[in-house]
């Protein structure tokens, strides 16, 4: 998928908006964790370890010494991995065939824990304690239809698919307390309720860039489109306001 986001440049991006944001208003209590990245990152940071995949495999790096990082873990996934998201002691992987749950109670080892299998299309993916939303894109991608997926984790090993709904092609999203920001290319990012997650409610579209992906980052959003970078004031999560535009 394109614009993915290599681990220097995430940081690099995220560390500039947070230093001009930080000048544009009094900073509120960071909620934000390390590796904090966008939907369609293919690395993440959970504790004292990165975990990173390739089309094909999930790595893990000890990360006890920063300045050697070690390869401790190897495992085949299966084919087309896109994207990796870190919550709790989980880790979500997407796939153009399906969404997997992996437990790192044991960091050094992730344990495959559940799985739920879709037609083939590309599959960002994010999460909470109970629920996982993913985007489904088949223009380009597989025979899937196009949309925002709804899975039921309260069951972690055996995610339920709860509601689908269709969106033209999504790709990257976010989720702020019970917002969730869906990106979809030139039709806008689409601002959802999802307080009753099973029921997401769009409460209005953002129509100011080409969006692909978007990280929510101590009440701002930032989000990536095709031509830079847009960032906007979510310290009231559900009214985004437009901070400013940063062309590539």
């Amino acid at each position: 998928m394109k614009m993915r986001l290599t681990a220097f440049v995430t940081i690099l991006v995220i560390s500039i908006c947070a230093m001009f944001y930080s000048c544009t208003k009094e900073a509120t209590s960071s909620s934000a964790s390390a590796g904090k990245g966008g939907s369609l990152t293919r690395f993440t940071i959970a504790g004292s370890f990165l975990y990173a995949v390739d089309n094909n495999y999930l790595y893990a790096y000890s990360l006890n010494n920063p300045a050697k990082p070690e390869k401790v873990y190897t495992s085949p996934v299966g084919m087309n991995i896109e994207t990796i998201y870190p919550y709790n002691k989980y880790l979500f992987l997407g796939t153009q065939t399906g969404l997997f749950i992996y437990s790192i109670d044991t960091p050094a080892k992730p344990l495959l824990i559940g799985e739920a299998r879709h037609a083939r299309s590309c599959d960002p993916v994010v999460a909470n304690d109970s629920v996982s939303f993913v985007t489904l894109k088949s223009s380009g991608c597989g025979p899937a239809v196009s949309g925002l997926y709804v899975y039921d984790i309260n069951s972690i090993t055996k995610p339920v698919l709860k509601k689908t709904v269709e969106l033209p092609d999504p790709v990257g999203l976010g989720l702020q307390d019970s917002i969730l920001y869906v990106c979809c290319g030139n039709a806008g990012l689409k601002v959802f309720n999802v307080k009753s997650p099973f029921l997401p409610n769009l409460i209005s579209i953002k129509t100011d860039g080409n969006f692909v992906d978007v990280i929510p980052y101590d009440g701002l959003l930032i989000c990536f489109v095709q031509d830079g970078i847009i960032l906007y004031d979510i310290t009231k999560p559900a009214t985004p306001v437009l901070v400013k535009k940063i062309a590539n």
